[in-house]
Order: structure tokens, then C-alpha cells, then sequence
């Protein structure tokens, strides 16, 4: 039996099941929050524990894990999330909503998620942990950072490079060949037409997780 563990029950978790139980990938599902939701549930399936109890649960028989948590200004909860995840021994997966389109040319990391209609054409490539949501398009040859987000209904025009910990906002345009620095967020609704740099105002590393760790568990 498949047992696997969601990290974080908010909203994007409820997308995040909608897309995980249409593919009957999982027997057993369960999710972990703050103490204050333990008892609750999502699609019927319950919150068990804190992040604190992964080492239980992986104890007994829950063997992967995913982070639900979404991140809009912040990768820096996500982050924290992996970091405990990699260190309980869990395997890492990815969710695809199954009306997604992904050319067979696409390669992807780990802990990603790929929502509702989004497409991902020819030989893009989506890093570890980022989110591509619904009705996203990611044209051929695009890069997709670590920990990026492409929100709802925005579009990455061909061979557009998006580097870690950007935000993509809804219905966002990025033109064809154009590079969005680390830690960049996008405004809802913007066209890109030139190179966006770092977004200053925003602490993409906080939390005191050390992001070189981090990959180097990711990568081996």
C-alpha cells in the first residue's frame, strides 16, 4: 500500500487533492498542519499530526511525502517543510492534474506540482519544488526555478528563463527569451518585457534554512 503525507492544509492543499485523488496513485493519504486544525480534514482526508510527528508517521509506513504548503510572497515555510522531509527519509513526489499537457521532451525535479489544464510544452525544464498552476502555459525550452510559482493562468512565452524562488503572478505575461532573476515576483496581470531583477523587499531565505543544504539532499 502507498502511504503518503501532505505538508500544510490550506487552500493549495485542497487543489493539491483535487488533482492526487483523481489519479488513485495513493491507498492512504493524510495531511500534517498546526495543532489547531489536528482532527479536521480535506476530501476526507485527515490532518493527523504537526510537522513535529513525521518521524512517527514515517515509522509507520508513510513513505512519501509532499509539500502543500503554498508560498505567494515567501518560499521560506516551504523550504523549512522540505528540509524536514528530506531529513525523515521520506521519497519525494510529483503531482500532476491528469488534464494537464506535458510534451514528452519536458524534465522535471522533485515535489512539484502541475495543476488544472496547465501546459508545459517541449523541452522545458521544471525544477525541484516549483508550482505550476492552473491553466499555466510554460512554452518549449523555458527554464522553471527551484521553488518558483507560476500562478493561475499566467504565461512563460518560449525559452524564458524563471530563476528560484520567483512568483509568476495570475495572468502574467513573460515574452519570449526574456530572463526573470531570483527572487523576482511578477504583479498579477504584468507583461515582461524586459530582464526583472531581484525583488528586494521580499526574505525568500528566511526561517534560518540553508538552501545550499537543501539541494545538496535534493541532488545527492
Amino acid at each position: 500500500m502507498k502511504k503518503l503525507v501532505l505538508l500544510g492544509a490550506g487552500g493549495h492543499c485542497e487543489s493539491i487533492l483535487d488533482s492526487l485523488l483523481l489519479t488513485c496513485e495513493f491507498e492512504d493519504i493524510v495531511l500534517v498542519d498546526t495543532a489547531d486544525k489536528l482532527g479536521k480534514s480535506i476530501r476526507c482526508c485527515p490532518v493527523v499530526g504537526t510537522d513535529e510527528d513525521l518521524g512517527r508517521l514515517h515509522q509507520q509506513g508513510y513513505n512519501y511525502a509532499f509539500v502543500s504548503a503554498g508560498s505567494v510572497k515567501s518560499t521560506s515555510l516551504r523550504r523549512s517543510l522540505l528540509e524536514k522531509v528530506i531529513r525523515n527519509g521520506y521519497q519525494l513526489v510529483n503531482i500532476l492534474d491528469p488534464s494537464a499537457r506535458l510534451a514528452s521532451s519536458v524534465h522535471m525535479g522533485k515535489g512539484i506540482f502541475v495543476g488544472k489544464n496547465a501546459v508545459i510544452n517541449a523541452n522545458a525544464v521544471i525544477e525541484d519544488m516549483a508550482i505550476i498552476n492552473t491553466g499555466a502555459i510554460v512554452e518549449h525550452g523555458c527554464l522553471v526555478g527551484k521553488f518558483s510559482h507560476i500562478s493561475v493562468g499566467a504565461v512563460l512565452c518560449g525559452n524564458v528563463q524563471v530563476g528560484q524562488d520567483c512568483l509568476i503572478g495570475a495572468n502574467a505575461t513573460v515574452l519570449q527569451g526574456r530572463e526573470i532573476l531570483s527572487g523576482s515576483i511578477i504583479g498579477a496581470g504584468e507583461v515582461v518585457k524586459t530582464t526583472k531583477p531581484f525583488h528586494e523587499t521580499v526574505n525568500v531565505y528566511g526561517g534560518g534554512v540553508n538552501r545550499k543544504d537543501i539541494f545538496c539532499l535534493l541532488t545527492g
